[in-house]
């Protein structure tokens, strides 16, 4: 078997390294050097960092297009497998292999799309997985060759989701390569599908419940970030204390958003219409990030204030 990987994510570097390590790739295929956050200097993508340092060849098309074809297929690659790659791919291009593979970090068909980690967190769900598929031409409708399951403490970021789910796939995808037996069945249920997450599902609703924020706070860590408007002000929320499925329903007296009190073991405690949450860590503008002690001590009459 000769792989063309194509990926350009950070969850994708374990399995990167697992195939190289079993020296199954021909080509990895991954997204152009873009420019980074401060500047115009072009940044590779996480995938071409590691795979260059695995000595591996690296492809960067803009588009898979006849060139972009020609060149992957005189690789001679009889297999494509993809996790976190970013583009669609065509029929002409599927064509060119015998096998495919698609690493998707969800139970298909449950969040097909591109966010299902982040969508996961958001919806508050006890249970995730990575499923690993055959190619399809529609967004992730492929058979499914097998699944790995994966139990939710409602503690998790988007950001250590990712670790989780990136260090389990390896232990999901090797042994489905290896077997030339394997057969992929018909995705079970209904399909339900993600987005692309914008800056605009960081805000917070303090009409929601104190569930759905804590959730939602999660799920934007590290990206978007969640926050909320604090005297005209944009405030960054990163952390939230303890896990989404112990909050305590109540009825608040103080307004939703209002900082109620200052908790040392917990943070700022803010109420909702259906409880409370403690907020740990909060990233003020053109300041760097801070627990909430640190917040407070330069806020002095935070306590009574509203979140908006």
């Amino acid at each position: 078997m000769r792989i063309v990987f194509a990926a350009t994510g950070e969850i994708a570097l374990p399995l990167l390294s697992a195939l190289a390590e079993e020296k199954l790739i021909a080509l990895v295929l991954t997204a152009p050097d873009a420019p980074g956050k401060r500047g115009k200097t072009l940044v590779q993508s996480p995938v071409k960092k590691l795979a260059l340092e695995l000595g591996l060849e690296v492809y960067q098309p803009e588009t898979i297009r006849k060139e972009a074809r020609e060149h992957i297929a005189s690789y001679g690659a009889d297999t494509l497998l993809s996790f976190c790659y970013g583009k669609i791919f065509g029929p002409k291009f599927l064509s060119i292999f015998s096998n495919t593979f698609n690493v998707h970090p969800s139970i298909l068909p449950k969040y097909r799309g591109p966010s299902p980690v982040y969508q996961a967190i958001r919806n508050g769900d006890r249970k995730t997985g990575v499923s690993l598929q055959k190619i399809g031409l529609g967004i992730d409708e492929g058979d499914v060759f097998s699944t790995l399951h994966l139990s939710l403490d409602g503690t998790e970021t988007e950001e250590s989701l990712s670790s989780v789910v990136a260090a389990a796939v390896p232990s999901l995808v090797l042994p489905v390569l290896k077997d030339e037996s394997r057969k992929a069945l018909p995705q079970q249920g209904d399909a339900t599908y993600t987005s692309f997450v914008s800056k605009e599902d960081g805000k917070i609703d303090f009409a929601s419940s104190a569930s759905v924020a804590h959730s939602q706070i999660r799920a934007c860590m590290p990206w978007p970030k969640a926050y909320a408007m604090l005297s005209g002000t944009p405030l960054y929320i990163t952390a939230v204390h303890g896990s989404v499925f112990d909050l305590e329903k109540c009825t608040p007296e103080e307004k939703p958003g209002t900082i109620v009190l200052y908790d040392k073991k917990k943070g700022l405690k803010v109420a909702f219409p259906d409880g409370y949450i403690y907020i740990q860590r909060v990233l003020p503008p053109m300041k760097k990030e801070m627990d909430a002690a640190s917040f407070l001590n330069g806020h002095r009459d935070l306590i009574g204030k509203v979140l908006e």
